[in-house]
C-alpha cells in the first residue's frame, strides 16, 4: 500500500466497538472529503469560535490511545496538518485521527455503498469499510455536536474486516476523549 493511500485512509478516519446497528446503509452520491488549509500546528483550531475541538490535539489523542500497543509518537497529517495526525507502526498499521469542526459525521462519505450507520458509545457514527478501495482499511466517523466529527482510521496488513474490528476498538477509546455532544 502506498504512502498516499495510507495517508488518504488516515485523513478519512471515520469510528466504534459499540458500533451497534451497523446494518443501515448510507444514502448519497460519492464525493471527495474536504481538505481544509494546512498549518504547521497539530491542534484542532480551524473553523469558527464554537469549535468543539478548541485546544484538543489529534496527535495527543492518538498517542494516548495507541501507546500501549507500541505505536510511535503521532505526527501531523500532510493533507490537513491543523486537524489530523497519524502514527505508523511498520509491519503493523497506520492509525489516524482527524478532528473536523463544521463537517457533519455523515458528510463527505467517499463511497456510501461501503458505509453503515451505527454508534460509538452514545454518539452517532458511520463505519466505512475499504472506502478508498484498499484491503485492510477502515474508517469511522463519530458525531461531535451536530456539525462536527472525529474521524478514526486504520490501514494495515490485515483484511478489511480485521481492520474494521480493530479501528472500532480504537474508536471506543477515542470517543471517551472527545468533548460532550451537548
Amino acid at each position: 500500500m502506498t504512502r498516499a493511500v495510507r495517508l488518504r485512509a488516515t485523513v478519512l478516519v471515520s469510528a466504534a466497538l459499540a458500533l451497534s446497528a451497523c446494518d443501515s446503509k448510507v444514502e448519497g452520491t460519492p464525493q471527495a472529503a474536504d481538505t481544509p488549509s494546512s498549518s504547521p500546528s497539530a491542534t484542532a483550531t480551524g473553523g469558527s469560535s464554537d469549535n468543539p475541538f478548541e485546544g484538543l490535539s489529534p496527535c495527543t489523542i492518538i498517542n494516548q490511545v495507541m501507546a500501549s500497543e507500541g505505536f510511535p509518537a503521532a505526527s501531523p497529517g500532510t493533507v490537513d496538518r491543523e486537524r489530523s495526525c497519524a502514527s505508523n507502526k511498520p509491519g503493523d498499521a497506520n492509525v489516524g485521527v482527524a478532528l473536523q469542526d463544521n463537517t457533519g459525521y455523515d458528510q463527505g462519505i467517499p463511497d456510501p455503498s461501503k458505509a453503515s450507520r451505527g454508534h460509538v458509545g452514545a454518539r452517532n457514527a458511520i463505519i466505512e469499510r475499504g472506502s478508498i478501495g484498499a484491503a485492510g482499511q477502515c474508517t469511522i466517523s463519530i458525531e461531535v455536536k451536530p456539525n462536527s466529527r472525529a474521524l478514526v482510521s486504520l490501514s494495515g496488513n490485515d483484511t478489511t474486516e480485521q481492520a474494521c474490528d480493530r479501528v472500532t476498538a480504537i474508536a471506543v477509546k477515542v470517543e471517551k476523549l472527545l468533548p460532550p455532544n451537548t
